[in-house]
């Protein structure tokens, strides 16, 4: 820090992860959904946001994990001989 500003005056200063504690991750990569104006005012642009399109899953049974021993052909298809462990 400079030593001409004062204490509060270096609080004011942006943080970074030298003055910060140990782990602090500043968030380099993240997508900016705006602008910053000269006066440090965001202003989100509702272009850039981030839109998610999810189907719909109604009557759909989701399953937590699928193992990479699974067969990647549906039942119908598989034959006895294909089956692991056979």
């Amino acid at each position: 820090m400079s030593k001409y500003l004062s204490k509060s005056a270096t609080k004011r200063l942006p943080l970074t992860n030298k003055k910060a504690k140990k782990g602090y991750y500043k968030g380099n990569g993240a997508t900016m959904e705006g602008r910053i104006t000269s006066k440090g005012k965001f202003i989100a642009d509702p272009t850039k946001k981030l839109q998610l399109v999810i189907p719909d899953l109604e009557g759909f049974k989701l399953k937590p994990y699928i193992a990479s021993a699974v067969s990647k052909l549906p039942p119908e298809q598989r034959t006895h001989d294909m089956m692991p462990g056979n």
